[in-house]
Parts: structure tokens; C-alpha cells; sequence
């Protein structure tokens, strides 16, 4: 017999959208009842949070910081950057690295 893992399935959770720039992350969710809302934040603020995509979530959720985000509250997170480009290119006054 083998052992099944499954996540909690339904309309009870959210998801998430995020964008990770070089300044700001961009986090979109969509509320258990359909509707959307967004945050947007620093993508670099060491003082405040380790990570911003995790920060953007736990405000929207209206979690505490270093409280955890889990499978039981969001369905999925689906991320896209344009950090890295975008920073090579500034890095490199002006020209792409590519």
C-alpha cells in the first residue's frame, strides 16, 4: 500500500501571483471568495522582512510576521522576476549582458 499526500482542496484557499522587480514585488491574490487584491513592497527591505514575496503574503493573508504561511490557507504561488535582467543590465551601464 503506498502512502498518498494530497493538499486540501476547495474554495476555502487563496492564490497568489507575484512579480519580483529590482525595486518593488508586486503580490496579486485572489481571495478564497474569487475577489482580488493586491501589495506591493520593497523588494530589498532587510530591516523589516527576509523575503518580500512571503511578506506580501502574510499581509494580504493578515498573518504575523514569522507566522507560517500553509497549504491549508493558499492553493499555489506562481512567481516571474524581471530582477535579474533588468539588474544586469543597470550593472553594466547600460548595455545587457546577454
Amino acid at each position: 500500500m503506498t502512502e498518498s499526500h494530497t493538499t486540501p482542496a476547495g474554495p476555502s484557499r487563496w492564490q497568489f501571483w507575484i512579480d519580483r522587480g529590482g525595486t518593488f514585488t508586486d503580490v496579486v491574490g485572489k481571495r478564497p471568495d474569487g475577489s482580488l487584491v493586491t501589495h506591493k513592497l520593497l523588494s530589498e527591505n532587510p530591516e523589516q522582512y527576509r523575503d518580500a514575496a512571503v511578506a506580501g503574503i502574510r499581509h494580504l493573508l493578515g498573518l504575523k510576521a514569522g507566522e507560517p504561511v500553509t497549504p491549508e490557507r493558499v492553493e499555489c504561488v506562481k512567481m516571474g522576476t524581471t530582477w535579474p535582467p533588468m539588474h544586469c543590465w543597470s550593472a553594466r551601464a547600460r548595455r545587457p549582458c546577454w
